[in-house]
């Protein structure tokens, strides 16, 4: 065949009757052995720190140690962006329905079987096996727009493909994509959901199309907040660069692309925009670019529109062998992340509780120093006036101890409970990161602070659990040590 050698087919998933295919192990140059116990390695080391994140209200996702049986591939788009068309090019078959019109408003995972299957999302989701059950946390709004659609004879029968609804290009400010507001017109979390696949995928397709290259509405809000930090595993696409009759309708679709792109990505390098486009029988109801019936096609005179969708074609099945080291990557950024999440909170509470501390003794100290004056006055036997004023200005001292320890912790509360309260201790308890330019330090803190504050608005700092320092130890040892140990097994040998 034309994607890979064939090879007998399996069915994908336990639960319909034969185990996943030991194949996708050996895509690597590891033995398939040595691949399972890494990525068992790095499942059971997020398993014993989902206690931790739990506690403290962390980033990490419940059960985010859990992965899918096969790698897979998501794939995202506006609608008519050439998803569908893409995936039935892959797989050569016609799994998907395409058009130019919406065709699809669900979440299809494509996976190989041996007979050709269909299941519902609640039938999908509530195996807890198959690896999709933390999709049930987005509600039943999700759950009914979720399918899986088994095939056989499918031309890569290794690994899974995750087809997206068109996202859709409502009109939208960059400043309300970047709010903390949550888009539910679809009737669930569809940034959420987007950031669940992706994080768990091996690569990651964004599509564009020649009529709808903006980075708009649920584009941009997905770029900016769902798609952050998997820069690593993403490949945007412009599809269907073949519809052009003119070179200059064509740049100015790629320039308004790179211009829109160029907003949301800050960074003064581009990511590569892999330009292409499909064979004609696996073009729905397309249409051409430009004036001039008598001007040819653009794709047609150029043979690297076709390179290009061979070398994404090459991305997509490289998903397998990929899977050993997104799992790694996943591994460690996880525990990145909930490690900052930790030292800034423990932190915080720690500054709480000292002035907690400190106000109590002021108290003490206060009544103390009363009873001592009382005492001393009774015994050298001064006049009952002078011993009623002194436990009066005693008592009065210790009260407004008490008051002014009070309105300092409500400050504490008030000022670490905003981005900049928070900010302040981030800089403090990452001072030496930040004196050297550890620009990783920084795009960490931007992911973790909505979550540290979620944990403060949600518990308050008198109710934070104390975070022992071998539990910090514990997450330190796992990115100094354990994670460099995974790496070296799972690289090559120079």
């Amino acid at each position: 065949r034309r994607l890979a050698p064939a090879l007998a087919r399996r069915s994908a998933w336990p639960a319909l009757g034969v185990a996943p295919p030991r194949r996708w192990y050996t895509a690597g140059q590891l033995e398939w052995r040595t691949q399972r116990k890494i990525i068992d390695a790095c499942a059971e080391t997020l398993e014993s720190v989902q206690g931790l994140n739990d506690r403290s209200s962390g980033p990490l996702e419940r059960n985010s140690h859990k992965m899918t049986k096969l790698p897979f591939v998501f794939v995202l788009g506006n609608h008519s962006s050439g998803k569908s068309s893409f995936i039935n090019y892959v797989l050569e078959r016609d799994v998907q329905t395409a058009g130019v019109a919406p065709t699809d408003d669900a979440f299809t995972i494509i996976a190989p079987g041996e007979s050709d299957i269909d299941r519902d999302g609640p039938s999908l989701i509530g195996d807890p096996d198959m690896g999709f059950a933390g999709l049930r946390s987005y509600g039943p709004g999700l759950v009914h727009q979720t399918h899986l659609k088994i095939r056989s004879g499918l031309a890569a029968d290794n690994f899974m493909l995750v087809d997206s609804p068109g996202m859709i290009d409502s009109p939208v400010s960059k400043e309300s994509a970047l709010s903390n507001e949550t888009e539910k017109d679809r009737g669930y979390d569809f940034g959420g959901v987007v950031k669940w696949f992706a994080e768990r995928a091996d690569v990651i397709l964004l599509f564009f199309d020649p009529d709808k290259p903006g980075t708009t509405g649920e584009t941009l809000r997905v770029l900016t907040k769902s798609l952050s930090g998997l820069d690593h595993k993403l490949y945007i696409v412009l599809n269907k660069a073949d519809q052009f009759r003119k070179i200059h309708d064509f740049a100015r679709a790629y320039g308004s692309l790179c211009w829109n792109l160029s907003k949301v990505i800050t960074r003064k390098d581009l990511p590569r925009i892999y330009t292409m486009c499909l064979p004609p029988r696996q073009r729905t109801n397309t249409r051409t670019y430009g004036l001039g019936e008598e001007d040819a096609s653009l794709g047609q005179g150029l043979k690297d529109l076709e390179k290009t969708r061979e070398d994404v074609v090459g991305e997509v099945l490289k998903a397998p062998k990929r899977r050993m080291d997104n799992v790694i990557t996943r591994l460690s950024d996880n525990i990145s992340l909930l490690l900052m999440h930790v030292t800034v909170l423990e932190e915080a509470r720690s500054m709480y509780s000292r002035q907690l501390w400190q106000n109590r003794g002021l108290t003490l100290f206060g009544l103390a120093s009363t009873a001592a004056a009382i005492g001393g006055g009774l015994s050298v036997g001064l006049p009952a006036p002078l011993l009623t004023a002194a436990t009066v200005a005693g008592v009065g001292l210790s009260g407004g101890n008490i008051y002014v320890g009070t309105k300092t912790l409500e400050a504490l509360e008030e000022k670490y409970s905003t981005y900049e309260g928070l900010e302040d201790i981030f800089v403090k308890t990452h001072s030496r990161q930040l004196a050297e330019g550890d620009e990783y330090a920084a795009a960490t803190w931007a992911r973790v602070r909505e979550t540290a504050r979620a944990a403060v608005l949600q518990q308050g700092l008198s109710k934070l659990e104390k975070i022992s320092s071998s539990e910090v130890r514990r997450l330190k040892s796992i990115l100094d040590d354990e994670v460099p140990a995974l790496r070296r097994k799972a690289g090559p040998t120079l």
